[in-house]
């Protein structure tokens, strides 16, 4: 039967086939799969039968063909289950390949299809002929979700004089050689392929529409052949004869005649949405076809014409289309003995009779002296305009923003959406310099969106095991932000118009938090990051023992032990990870510290990279064991730490100083003068400063069991009770030993004594603080208590 169809309006497509059997309905689908889990389950729980699905199962050891093709006897094969289906029935095919060919004997109803829907794993294979699918005479069926390989010398898809037939997801392949094309539609009306993969090293053709199939839609699928050196065999990716088909939003890639081909015969033809790339031959050609509607698509990258309309061909169209680069520009897959191709070529009395307008096109260097033919000859924008009459709206420009609103929404075949379905979006930011009802759509096969974008970053409190998102950063699309959703992670979300949210959490984990925003036109966009909330155990400063400086984050996050006092950069809280681990929170840069080879402190989560024991050494110092055991290590003052070192030594050696304990000072209470390392540290300690400077500036390191060293910042070295406390507290040792330990006691009255543990005597301010410090005495006075500052 053959349809006989009128011109569709201009900027419309001929009307999709009312598929009688109302597509079905996928709701309808929905109940008619009911039995059978989702379209793509592998599985479907035991159940009663159905008597509206007869299950294959060839994985299934109760699979008879005998049937009766219930889920708990299926059919092993497809052919008894498709000999016996009747309107209204669905086969279900689970995973598995099917050496055999799918061959549809029977026909539904316009209400009551008949269904063979295929599992994600379901794929038809065999010899001689091969696997696929051939639908003959028949009409009201659907068939979804097939897959076909190595089919050779019949068509993968091989519809003949079918009516209301659709085929929706899937890929059907060739084996190499095959003469035959993977699709191929002989006599078929009212059709629909959708989602449909059409795939061969070597097609001769993708899709071949013969000239008694009509009104056929073609959407939303691939024709993929790799690009050829073969340049004789003229293969075509989708080849036309027919009346009223549509081909919308489809990519093809490949072939060395065209990528799309519409035949002399052939009428009313729309080719919209479609993305053309690579290939030896045209993009697209149309040969002597009648009314044509070109419109909205990208040609890249072929070897001859992007677009080109030649033969007796009258009543085409081709505007709104975005094309670059065809022609021979060094491309390996191009026929080095071939003609160079333009961008547009019209040729012969078709181009008297084809409207080409509002495209842009970039021939290699702009402005281009040849991205268009006229006759055969080559020219530049400018002398097409003068010689066709035409493209009085083209550009000649590689830039995307440039088809921005910029499109005829009256041009035959115009799409009301992009070749994704989204709708046509207005940019304030550029002129609406379109045609037609809607004066901002864009040119090519995408619609540029102005969707809004999340940005955020978040400001982690470990005292309180509270975050701060601010979404500040988000940048909005077409229109203003005006919903931001915060979701925490932990069942908390928070819907505001403002950007900035903090929540405090109940519990120490790891949480994915989420911002979407949202314009007032509907469009959103959301994005995540984990965050990690623990519970500070303190706050710290790692002094390496290797060079005697502090760790400290510098210059993009790394950590370097390059700073003379603990100072903002070389704070650190210690996150409380749990069974015994730890983790360093920078209290710069407000993330954790991470490691790979070196370490950075920009992680707002901790995982294995980020966990350590810390390890108390017998000589006071601490180190630090990564989660595979090893160890982190100060190489140098210029150098960032590393956490691969096998074994403990000088560099894997840290001094901890609690930040409360740091900058500290000493006053006697004698005299009230302040403890100083006098001459830089050349001089013994001794309390005779009315002030505090960097002389009189100490840190309290913490060695574990109560026991503490005092690091002067005069010099960077640690008091010692010298010879064994019979010699004045000097600062001059560059490692801690025992005369370089003490313990501090707390006094009744707020003040504090040393006790060195070199000889378990006090330290004095001797004779009132005349003379320097020294540990000789055996209980405290006055003279033994000091003041911390």
């Amino acid at each position: 039967m053959t349809a006989t169809l009128s011109r569709p309006s201009p900027g419309l497509l001929p009307p999709l086939p009312r598929t009688r059997m109302q597509r079905p309905s996928l709701a309808g689908l929905a109940t008619l799969v009911l039995t059978s889990g989702s379209l793509l389950s592998l599985a479907s729980p035991a159940q009663a039968a159905d008597a509206t699905v007869l299950y294959v199962r060839q994985m299934s050891t109760a699979c008879s063909d005998a049937g009766p093709g219930t889920l708990e006897q299926p059919f092993c094969s497809i052919a008894p289950a498709a000999a016996i289906v009747t309107a209204g029935q669905t086969v279900d095919i689970g995973s598995g390949t099917y050496a055999e060919r799918l061959t549809v004997s029977r026909s539904g109803t316009p209400d009551q299809p008949i269904v063979f829907l295929g599992s994600a794993y379901a794929t038809l294979t065999g010899s001689g002929a091969g696997g696929g699918v051939t639908i003959d005479g028949q009409h009201d069926i659907l068939v979804q979700n097939m897959n076909v390989r190595g089919s050779t010398a019949t068509p993968a898809l091989d519809l003949r004089n079918a009516t209301d037939v659709t085929i929706e997801r899937g890929i059907y392949s060739m084996a190499d050689g095959s003469t035959a094309p993977a699709l191929r539609l002989t006599g078929v009306t009212r059709s629909t392929l959708k989602g449909v993969t059409a795939s061969g090293r070597a097609l001769k053709a993708g899709l071949t529409m013969d000239a008694t199939t009509s009104a056929v839609s073609v959407r939303l699928g691939n024709i993929v052949s790799p690009i050829s050196d073969n340049f004789a065999d003229q293969s075509h990716g989708i080849h036309i004869e027919g009346s009223g088909n549509s081909v919308v939003g489809v990519n093809v890639t490949g072939f060395t005649g065209a990528a799309i081909a519409v035949e002399a015969g052939a009428t009313d033809t729309v080719v919209a949405n479609t993305q053309i790339s690579g290939g030896a031959g045209y993009g697209i050609h149309n040969h002597g076809a009648t009314g044509t509607a070109i419109s909205n698509n990208s040609v890249r990258s072929r070897c001859r014409d992007g677009i080109r309309v030649d033969g007796v061909s009258t009543g085409v169209s081709v505007q709104n289309n975005v094309l670059s680069s065809n022609g021979m520009f060094g491309q390996t897959y191009c026929d080095p003995n071939g003609e160079p191709g333009a961008e547009i070529g019209l040729y012969g009395d078709a181009g008297q009779n084809t409207v080409a307008d509002y495209n842009n096109v970039y021939h290699h260097a702009s402005p281009s002296a040849s991205a268009y033919s006229w006759n055969g000859t080559a020219m530049g924008l400018a002398e097409f305009r003068t010689a066709s009459g035409q493209a009085a709206h083209d550009k000649d420009t590689p830039w995307s923003y440039d088809a921005e609103d910029a499109a005829n929404s009256a041009a035959p075949g115009y799409q009301s959406t992009d070749r994704i379905g989204n709708p046509r979006a207005d940019n304030p930011a550029r002129p609406d310099s379109g045609a037609g009802p809607v004066t901002y759509a864009d040119r090519g096969p995408v619609e540029t969106l102005g969707t809004p974008a999340s940005r955020f970053t978040v400001a982690l409190d470990l005292g309180t095991m509270s975050v701060t998102v601010d979404a500040s950063a988000s940048t909005p699309g077409y229109v203003p932000i005006t919903s931001y959703v915060i979701d925490f992670g932990d069942g908390t979300v928070v819907t505001q118009a403002t950007p900035v949210a903090t929540h405090r959490y109940a519990a120490t984990a790891t949480y994915t938090v989420s911002v979407k925003v949202s314009g007032s036109d509907g469009r959103a966009h959301a994005s995540q990051q984990s965050v990690t909330v623990a519970r500070r155990s303190g706050t710290v400063a790692l002094l390496a023992q290797s060079g005697l400086r502090y760790v400290a984050a510098g210059a993009n996050a790394a950590l370097i032990a390059d700073q003379a006092a603990p100072g903002g950069t070389a704070q650190f809280d210690l996150a409380d990870i749990g069974t015994g681990r730890v983790a360093l929170f920078s209290r710069a840069t407000g993330r954790y510290v991470t490691s790979s080879n070196a370490f950075i402190a920009n992680g707002t989560w901790v995982d294995t990279t980020g966990w350590f024991r810390l390890l108390r050494n017998t000589d006071g110092t601490i180190s630090l064991r990564s989660t595979a055991s090893t160890y982190v290590s100060a190489p140098s003052t210029t150098s960032p730490l590393t956490a691969n070192a096998t074994t403990i030594g000088t560099r894997e050696k840290f001094y901890l100083v609690n930040v409360a304990d740091a900058d500290r000072s000493l006053k006697a209470r004698v005299n009230s003068r302040y403890v100083t390392a006098e001459s830089a540290g050349t001089k013994p300690l001794i309390a005779n400063r009315t002030a505090v400077g960097p002389w009189e500036r100490f840190d309290i390191v913490d060695l574990g069991n109560g026991q503490v060293a005092l690091f002067a910042h005069a010099n960077n070295r640690f008091v010692c009770a010298d010879s064994k406390g019979t010699l004045p507290l000097i600062a001059n040792r560059t490692v801690v030993g025992a005369w370089e330990r003490f313990t501090i006691i707390r006094n009744s009255d707020g003040t504090v004594s040393l006790k060195a543990a070199a000889n378990s005597r006090y330290v004095t301010a001797e004779s009132a603080g005349a003379k320097p410090l020294i540990a000789n005495r055996t209980s405290i006075g006055l003279w033994e208590k000091f003041t911390l500052g």
